[in-house]
């Protein structure tokens, strides 16, 4: 078994992120000695014998421990091929006309873009988050296509396809979308960028704070109660960083608020109760308050990130992670392109920033507690 990967030690811990596969673990001793002697070819019989030795563990319980560690190895190491340009556009999907369903212009910074939608649910995947940056302008920086052939979901950009994707891989149409507006915002290139992170950038322009979590855990509503008390929110969703630093890069797309936090929000943003409902998963309906489209050229530095997770069993709690904790729960919301060059600038970059975990029901203590982390500097 070949397994190409790239590695960080981190306190006690090893940060190992897989070539094939494109998955991050954290090991420890003695599962790391295990891991890396697999890595290197090592046969299980050999590296159980070896373990029994160093660990003074009997060979048998050595011989069962090796077994789940390659097993696990095997498992997590197999091939995943990356997406973006996986793909063979005939002259056919180039040159298709796109049916046109809609079409409209927006204001993206100083800029101005076209959309052709080819149906009203490939509309429905982008043009609610975007509605608000809307223009009556009808020339263009670029035109953004989206439109099916053949059961296949297409992107083309610039009459150039980007990429296409079975209607099972649908999900995938939004970050690959998101990522060349990004582009075009900032003036960029996919090469330019180390990762993308699920999460909201709040700033009060002297200091950025992340809040990341799983869905439905009230990241965004939180960060609309934190806009709603002067704060800026500049990315919700997708926060992408450069290269070159930890600069969390605006992109003003809508923030997505369910129906359940309708009762809360719509106090603060009275203007969302006139607004549609979109249907985004056959479970889940969404009403979206814009975020500003300026203050696009700035960068806003960051080092700390909150996990939020809302519990009425908790009225609240806040508590500081230390590297591994935080990692374990940041690692689940980024993505990174595959690549050891990024994946090495990853690492580097990480022992920079910071963890909390707030878990809360006690919405106006948790509110206060977060002014004051970014009271904080």
């Amino acid at each position: 078994m070949s397994v190409s990967y790239v590695k960080r030690k981190i306190d006690q811990s090893y940060l190992v992120w897989l070539q094939n596969s494109n998955l991050y673990f954290l090991l420890e001793e003695p599962a790391w000695y295990v891991f890396s002697r697999i890595a290197k070819r090592y046969k299980t019989e050999t590296i159980a014998r070896d373990f029994s030795h160093r660990y003074s563990v009997d060979l048998a319980e050595s011989l069962i421990f090796v077994r789940d560690i390659r097993t696990r190895t095997e498992k997590m190491n197999r091939m995943k091929a990356w997406t973006e340009g996986n793909f063979h556009a005939s002259s056919e999907i180039s040159n298709y006309q796109n049916p046109c369903f809609s079409s409209a212009y927006y204001t993206l910074g100083t800029k101005v873009v076209r959309f052709t939608y080819g149906n009203e649910l490939l509309e429905r995947y982008i043009r609610p988050l975007i509605r608000h940056l809307e223009t009556t302008a009808n020339e263009a920086t670029a035109h953004f296509e989206l439109f099916e052939y053949e059961d296949e979901v297409v992107f083309r950009l610039n009459n150039e396809i980007v990429d296409v994707w079975t209607k099972q891989e649908s999900h995938l149409v939004k970050g690959r979308v998101f990522i060349e507006l990004v582009n075009i915002l900032h003036n960029k290139t996919n090469e330019d960028w180390l990762m993308t992170v699920h999460a909201a950038a709040v700033t009060n322009e002297r200091k950025t704070v992340l809040f990341s979590a799983s869905p439905g855990s009230g990241k965004s509503t939180f960060s609309a109660l934190l806009q709603s008390r002067g704060f800026h929110l500049i990315s919700d969703d997708f926060v992408p960083f450069a290269k070159d630093s930890l600069n969390a890069y605006p992109f003003p797309v809508a923030m997505s608020v369910k129906e359940g936090a309708m009762e809360l929000l719509k106090n603060y943003y009275p203007e969302l109760v006139g607004q549609p409902l979109t249907q985004v998963t056959p479970e889940k309906k969404v009403r979206h308050i814009p975020i500003a489209n300026e203050k696009m050229d700035l960068l806003f530095p960051v080092s700390e990130i909150v996990f939020i997770k809302y519990d009425q069993a908790v009225e609240f709690e806040l508590e500081e992670l230390d590297l591994t904790q935080g990692l374990r729960l940041l690692l689940q919301q980024i993505w990174v392109p595959p690549k050891p060059e990024n994946v090495e600038i990853l690492f580097d970059k990480l022992e920079q920033l910071s963890f909390l975990q707030l878990t809360y029901s006690d919405t106006e203590r948790a509110l206060e507690t977060i002014e004051n982390v970014f009271a904080h500097e």
